[in-house]
């Protein structure tokens, strides 16, 4: 009988030693997984006395004013596009030779654009004895002045014409070499 009793109290030995070796790996996984933990806080929280409620209220509200700055600066861009489209940036030039006794091209027609193609055109006659200068009011590429054939080239050019910020010019001498 006392084989009987024995025997269950091996499996129950057995058991035990199974469930302590169970426990005892679940331990250390816990421990590793803990000093994990231990490590990104104290990188997050280093040089600091302050709680963890307090550093995620922090947070928080340096996410809320990064928002409201970013909110501020699409403002910004918006105005800055809208006044944009109003600023002359939009040049077209010919130079031309209106006498056909002076042998030179110092007359030219200049026109200066916005991005709804109003503005105006400037020509200089050049001769010998004097110089011209005329301007005319252009609106949506047209003028309620008779334009020369040069003034509607420099309108021309304008229109297709933009000013390249510095960075557009110097990628593209980059990519002519």
């Amino acid at each position: 009988m006392s084989m009987l009793l024995s025997l269950p109290v091996i499996w129950v030995a057995l058991g035990s030693a199974v469930v302590a070796l169970v426990a005892f790996v679940l331990a250390i996984v816990a421990m590793s997984r803990a000093s994990g933990w231990k490590r990104r806080y104290l990188k997050a929280f280093a040089n600091t006395d302050a709680t963890v409620e307090e550093v995620v209220v922090a947070s928080k509200n340096q996410a809320e004013l990064a928002a409201r700055t970013v909110q501020e600066m699409v403002l910004r861009v918006e105005q800055l596009e809208s006044r944009q489209q109003h600023n002359f940036d939009k040049l077209g030039m010919v130079r031309f030779n209106p006498f056909g006794d002076t042998g030179a091209d110092l007359s030219f027609s200049l026109a200066v654009l916005n991005d709804m193609d109003d503005g105006w055109v400037m020509t200089s006659l050049w001769g010998r004895d004097e110089v011209r200068v005329y301007a005319k009011p252009v609106e949506a590429k047209e003028s309620r002045y008779t334009l020369s054939q040069e003034e509607k080239q420099a309108i021309d050019m304008a229109h297709s014409s933009r000013q390249r910020s510095r960075g557009e010019a110097s990628r593209d001498r980059a990519r002519d070499k």
